[in-house]
């Protein structure tokens, strides 16, 4: 899950300066319609991301465990 995080971080910094960027320039940059394209795709990411860390978290949470012998054994299932 760590990973989903840190994946989620670089794509909050790609859309705040994508976002700071528009400001600077203006709408009538030529620049202009290539940075919502990226903000729009980072967003798409984001997205997909925050599906992904629900499936992981939902899965985990489906997982039981049980003490057998010396170790923890694994039963899927809630």
């Amino acid at each position: 899950m760590a990973a989903g995080k840190d994946y989620n971080d670089e794509l909050t910094f790609i859309l705040n300066h994508a976002e700071v960027s528009l400001d600077l320039l203006g709408p009538e940059h030529p620049a202009s319609d290539g940075i919502v394209e990226l903000t729009h795709a980072a967003m798409r990411c984001a997205e997909t991301t925050r599906s992904l860390l629900l499936l992981t978290l939902r899965a985990r949470e489906s997982v039981r465990y049980a003490k057998v012998g010396s170790g923890p054994v694994c039963l899927e299932g809630g």
